[in-house]
């Protein structure tokens, strides 16, 4: 503030006095361009307002606080370089200092304590049999007798004993496989044809069963069933419980409407039907038809006549058929699957069937 009020007071004075009391007035040499105040040549900044002469350096708008940015900006950078380069001259040189010894490659031998450093190391004795560096064996004690390892006894064996020879048939009576042509069955065997000993302890003939072809079994799927897959027919009649036809089903709520037709070769009198499955507990309507040139088109054909129902079918359990259907003598027999043990999981698989029948005369 002193500075500017001793500007004013020397432009005051500067009103040039001439002789005889006369004052004249000296003319500025350019105007102030914000608040047109005179201002003379050399002059940096205007007196009135403050603002710069023209084509000094600070008279332009941000160029005083650009400078300074930039020079602190420059500043911090240098320094950070520095720091930067004296870190990692100090890590490079604690690595260095506490690097491993670099191994020489030679092998490092075990001293005896109290041994002078670079002597050879005494031999360690050692026990019978050791081997290895710097080892000795004890010496040998004299009249010794070489040890021979025992023999461990020969393993003991097992000779099957031969079995005792029967004894004679007693008189009057017929040896099982007589020479009289009757073939023996499987003696204990049970069904519900009556197989069995009799009173000379001969067994019968025949036990009713049925014996199927490798042919007799096919899918009946008619009409055909939404969605329905199916396995080889044949698994059900190869007398193998392990491979099974099966049926399976979209879980729609409907029944299975599908099944396993059987071709027995000629009319039988049936009897009994045995079911091996894997999934019990599903519901089966068994036919039969008389002849076996055309198979029915579905299931309400007159041709087929109903034998029985059967529900919750268990694995292996007899399915009776004696008198059913009015004794029909039938050639085809359908297994016509309708509901499955659980209703989301709608699939029925047969693995073996046993079917026992007389054949008609």
């Amino acid at each position: 503030m002193a500075l500017l009020l001793k500007d004013r007071d020397a432009s005051a004075e500067a009103v040039d006095r001439r002789p005889g009391g006369a004052v004249s007035t000296a003319a500025p040499d350019y105007p102030c361009e914000v608040c047109g105040a005179a201002m003379e040549r050399g002059q940096d900044w205007c007196l009135e307002c403050g603002t710069a002469a023209p084509g000094r350096l600070g008279a332009r708008p941000g160029w005083r606080a650009a400078f300074t940015v930039v020079g602190l900006t420059t500043l911090l950078l240098l320094c950070a370089v520095v720091a930067a380069y004296a870190a990692l001259t100090g890590d490079a040189e604690r690595s260095a200092s506490t690097a491993p010894p670099v191994a020489s490659g030679d092998p490092i031998i075990a001293q005896t304590p109290g041994a002078a450093p670079g002597a050879a190391p005494a031999a360690i004795p050692v026990q019978p049999g050791a081997t290895g560096p710097n080892t000795t064996p004890p010496p040998a004690p004299a009249n010794a007798v070489p040890i021979i390892p025992a023999q461990p006894p020969a393993p003991a064996t097992n000779t099957p004993l031969a079995p005792p020879p029967p004894p004679p048939p007693a008189a009057g009576t017929k040896s099982s496989g007589a020479a009289d042509g009757n073939s023996t069955g499987s003696t204990g065997s049970t069904g519900d044809s009556g197989a069995g000993t009799g009173s000379t302890g001969a067994t019968r003939t025949s036990s009713g069963l049925i014996a199927l072809a490798k042919d007799a079994a096919k899918t009946y799927n008619q009409p055909a069933r939404a969605g329905a897959e199916f396995g080889p027919a044949a698994s059900a009649v190869d007398g193998k419980p392990d491979t099974v036809w099966d049926v399976v089903v979209p879980a729609d709520g409907q029944p299975i409407a599908a099944g396993l037709v059987l071709d027995l070769g000629k009319p039988y009198a049936l009897r009994s039907l045995r079911l091996v499955t894997p999934t019990p507990g599903f519901t089966v309507e068994i036919y039969g038809a008389r002849s076996a040139k055309e198979l029915p088109a579905d299931v309400i054909d007159k041709r087929w006549i109903h034998l029985t129902d059967k529900k919750g079918v268990k694995d292996g359990d007899p399915i009776s058929l004696k008198g059913k259907g009015d004794g029909a003598k039938v050639q085809l027999l359908l297994l016509y699957m309708t509901d499955p043990a659980e209703p989301s999981d709608p699939r029925i698989a047969i693995g073996d069937i046993a079917l026992r029948g007389a054949p008609s005369l």
